[in-house]
């Protein structure tokens, strides 16, 4: 499906065997190829393949010398290995997908166009399908787009995703992709920030979300005037239980670029409308990237004028004497987010990137730049 990111499980059968995980490539031949990794008496690796075209070659050779060579990757359509001869497929089965959330299309404008964007369930991963052409006549301009036509993986995959639905959260066009994995997890993209800023990046597991068995679109923000009728503020997706608990999935409204210096780094603090966070931290000295921050977040209290938000950082890269080195630890802590006038202002505390208390200002540099209303 694409870039890949596949984990695969390599184990020898015989005991004895060695297993050499080498460079493979289009410009790699044998007289330049690299070896990554070797183990010996049959012990099995954990490879991640398929990241980028970056791809690596198995060998195994048994005690008796005999050897067999291999790329692991799977078809994307069928999503089952590729085979080779003397490798065997011990992977689980694909989730059964559910039923009726296998594919959608956003739908059209107002005067009957087709908005170009859907989404689809194959081998296990949701796919976007989109066309930038279509979203002038709602109000993004045409060099705004990042992402390309065509169909693209999801990021934030870590599994497989057995049901898909593509829906609006706002008073205006915002498709929302919501997936369910095989494991369970609810998570959402926001297609039109993935279109204007790099990539359908999914969001981490959101928080609350048990045994979905599908989604729909309805009113949000019900309220009811003094005859009795029923309105709504906006229109939004639920997931459906087994019990028929309808549940809304979150959406996060005052994403954009929050800044902030100390005597160190000007700090840049991006939120996504997919509850991710991005944090680089610029050199005063000479103005280049020395750290970057990855992340999730989710909401935990709220009030007309405040918002308290729980993250997890998953990744972090720094600059080391050669290159960037790379730290996955996770790392927990808390932020509030105080409204001001038309934008909110950042406090962040419990990590060890920031003081306690540093305070990040919104610059108004997000997508609404676009006069498109997604909220």
């Amino acid at each position: 499906c694409g870039i890949g990111r596949e984990i695969y499980l390599v184990v020898p059968r015989d005991p004895s065997a060695t297993l050499a995980v080498n460079e493979a490539g289009e410009y790699v031949t044998d007289g330049n190829r690299r070896v990554f990794c070797r183990r010996e008496g049959g012990r099995p690796v954990l490879l991640l393949n398929n990241w980028y075209e970056d791809n690596s070659q198995l060998v195994c050779t048994d005690n008796s010398g005999r050897t067999v060579s291999y790329v692991p990757a799977i078809d994307d359509v069928s999503g089952k290995l590729r085979p080779c001869g003397g490798v065997r497929d011990i992977s689980l089965p694909l989730p059964r997908p559910m039923a009726d959330y296998t594919s959608f299309d956003y739908g059209e404008d107002f005067d009957g166009h087709d908005l170009g964007i859907s989404v689809r369930l194959q081998a296990g991963q949701p796919v976007l399908s989109c066309s930038g052409a279509p979203l002038t006549r709602i109000g993004i301009q045409e060099d705004a787009y990042v992402l390309s036509d065509g169909d693209h993986v999801f990021y934030g995959i870590n599994g497989l995703c057995k049901g898909v639905y593509l829906g609006t959260i706002g008073q205006d066009y915002n498709p929302v992709v919501c997936v369910v994995m095989a494991n369970g997890d609810v998570k959402m993209c926001s297609v039109f920030y993935a279109v204007q800023h790099g990539g359908p990046d999914l969001s981490a597991a959101l928080p609350g979300f048990k045994d979905v068995t599908g989604f729909e679109s309805a009113g949000g923000g019900e309220w009811t005037d003094e005859d009795g009728n029923t309105f709504y503020e906006y229109e939004t997706i639920y997931a459906l239980d087994e019990r028929g608990v309808r549940t809304e999935i979150p959406c996060f409204t005052d994403y954009g670029t929050y800044r902030a210096s100390d005597e160190r780094y000007n700090y840049e603090v991006t939120l996504s409308p997919d509850w991710n966070y991005y944090v680089t931290c610029i050199d005063l000295d000479d103005y280049s990237p020395h750290e970057m921050y990855a992340g999730s977040f989710a909401m935990k209290e709220w009030t007309e004028t405040e918002c308290k938000f729980e993250f997890r950082r998953q990744h972090r890269m720094w600059a080391g004497d050669e290159d960037f080195k790379y730290d996955y630890t996770p790392v927990s802590g808390s932020f509030t987010a105080i409204r001001e006038g038309n934008g909110i202002r950042v406090n962040l505390a419990g990590s060890d990137v920031f003081k306690s208390g540093t305070e990040f200002r919104d610059e108004m540099n997000r997508s609404l730049e676009n006069d498109v209303d997604y909220d």
